[in-house]
């Protein structure tokens, strides 16, 4: 029973990555573009391009659940005000954290790696998308800080890739840099997987031995200004909130581990 649970879970891996890139090529390369050239006004065109991407994330997590590859938990989302943009910031265990936060936030831009613009399966979907790629630091700091003065929310991973498994949070300082100068709230979430998978040294082919489980569990609102020392510098004041951040992300993701073990 056991090595048939393993062979069905890796045939629905190995469909859903098959479904993942045929439905992003079918979407980036003739759906999209075509309600792009249909619409005229900008921000109407953008929210309803970006409607359907979280639509079709949402529909992905259904079917990775549907095969068997997963089942999963959302907590807090009680703490959002759809009125209320932010700059949404969540740890990074495994490669679909970002199709669930796309899914549940599915308006917000997303700061990207910039090699997925050359991916044939994704670069259409994330073009049309407008998402913020990372090449370039100083660029993205700025366009994130200009998107979210003009009312956008942003999903973004502090640590910048992967978290390796096992390892310690190691945030970058362009999280708190963004923060600190846009002056919006931030909405931490955080995601366990268990058991670990699609880390930045697993292959699409690395199944685990059982079912994975994610926990994403949405945070109340941080102010950043509210958690700095008062009358320092802005270098130091974002360095002391990226401190913050970290800690507060390692302290709340020990506590929400029993959680997920007791599911």
């Amino acid at each position: 029973m056991a090595l048939l649970s393993y062979c069905w879970r890796w045939l629905g891996t190995a469909s859903s990555f098959m479904v993942f890139g045929i439905g992003g090529l079918i979407l980036g390369t003739t759906i999209l573009p075509l309600i792009a050239l249909s619409i005229r006004n900008p921000s109407q065109k953008l929210k309803i391009i970006r409607h359907i991407v979280g639509g079709a994330m949402r529909c992905f997590v259904f079917y990775m659940r549907w095969v068997g590859v997963l089942h999963y938990r959302v907590d807090g989302l009680h703490h959002v005000d759809p009125t209320q943009n932010y700059l949404i910031l969540a740890n990074h265990p495994s490669l679909i954290d970002v199709i669930f936060l796309l899914a549940w936030f599915p308006t917000a831009d997303c700061v990207i790696k910039g090699a997925l613009l050359d991916n044939v399966f994704m670069r259409g979907l994330l073009r049309v998308a407008n998402y913020i790629p990372n090449t370039d630091p100083a660029e993205f700091i700025e366009s994130s800080v200009t998107r979210l003065r003009n009312g956008h929310s942003i999903i973004l991973f502090p640590e910048g890739t992967r978290t390796a498994p096992g390892g310690l949070l190691n945030f970058k300082a362009g999280a708190a840099v963004i923060a600190m100068r846009s002056g919006c709230q931030c909405l931490p979430v955080f995601i366990h997987c268990q058991p670990a998978t699609l880390t930045k040294s697993d292959r699409w082919y690395h199944v685990p031995d059982r079912r994975v489980f994610l926990h994403l569990a949405v945070q109340e609102p941080l102010m950043p200004e509210v958690v700095t020392e008062q009358g320092i510098d802005s270098r130091h004041a974002a360095r002391h909130f990226n401190d913050y951040l970290e800690k507060y992300f390692s302290d709340g993701l020990q506590a929400l581990i029993p959680v997920v073990d007791s599911t």
